[in-house]
């Protein structure tokens, strides 16, 4: 049987994911990220790293954004949004969970 807190908790993640990967993509435009080619900076291992990390983080939103840029510009169908949009749900619901557990393991919740 599924209950209702089930599907509550699971917006409640997607929620976090989507408002992590907002909160992580201004972060990293206030701090004036470019492209290592762009920044005249070699690309090193740590920085390709750092990268994948950021980019495992803020993809639901990019996914939602540029789907919705090109689903209005025509060069997407709408199945494809929705199918776009789906994988974006659940890719933020999977990052918001990793969120919400870094959070409760930090304790912060526990006072």
């Amino acid at each position: 049987m599924i209950y209702s807190v089930d599907f509550l908790a699971a917006i409640f993640a997607m929620a976090t994911g989507f408002a992590a990967a907002w909160v992580g993509l201004e972060i990293v435009r206030l701090a004036g990220w470019r492209e290592p080619e762009a920044a005249g900076v070699p690309a090193r291992p740590l920085r390709i790293g750092a990268e994948l990390v950021l980019a495992a983080l803020v993809g639901p939103r990019l996914l939602l954004i540029n789907g919705f840029r090109n689903w209005r510009a025509g060069q997407v169908s709408l199945p494809l949004y929705v199918v776009l949009a789906l994988v974006a749900a659940g890719w933020s619901m999977c990052s918001g969970v990793i969120v919400l557990q870094m959070a409760f393991a930090s304790g912060y919740f526990l006072a």
